[in-house]
């Protein structure tokens, strides 16, 4: 009482067949990462729109009704941006080891009363007062 699936099987190897030879080939999408400031150029406007955006028909038929709340979109684009930003500084700030190095030399170990001048500077200033 078996299954005779030798007509299913060469069926099934028929239509493979065919469909790999009727299939069109594929085509890779060669997709450009996005960059940061476009990232966050387009977070600027993701609720709010741009201004042409903005200045539609529709748009201005919604606020007229109460449908569109523009503080509130701003305030969620504001809110994305935010965080993008936040995200992006604690990537930066914790992506690489910390450098250590050593402090640069600074011309201000000195001042002018100390510097020997060839006339003698009052006592308690630093500016050097020269008779002409």
């Amino acid at each position: 009482m078996g299954i005779q699936l030798n007509h299913i099987s060469g069926l099934t190897l028929a239509l493979l067949v065919a469909a790999a030879v009727i299939a069109p080939p594929g085509h890779s999408q060669e997709t450009s990462p996005q960059t940061v400031p476009d990232a966050l150029d387009e977070l600027t406007t993701t609720y709010s729109g741009d201004y042409f955006r903005n200045r539609g028909m529709t748009r201005q038929a919604k606020r007229i009704v109460g449908l569109g709340y523009p503080e509130r979109e701003l305030e969620w684009d504001s809110n994305a941006t935010a965080e993008a930003v936040r995200d992006l500084w604690m990537l930066q700030s914790t992506a690489d080891p910390t450098l250590r190095v050593p402090d640069l030399a600074t011309p201000f170990t000195t001042s002018l009363l100390t510097m020997p001048s060839s006339s003698r500077p009052s006592v308690g200033s630093e500016f050097i007062f020269e008779s002409f």
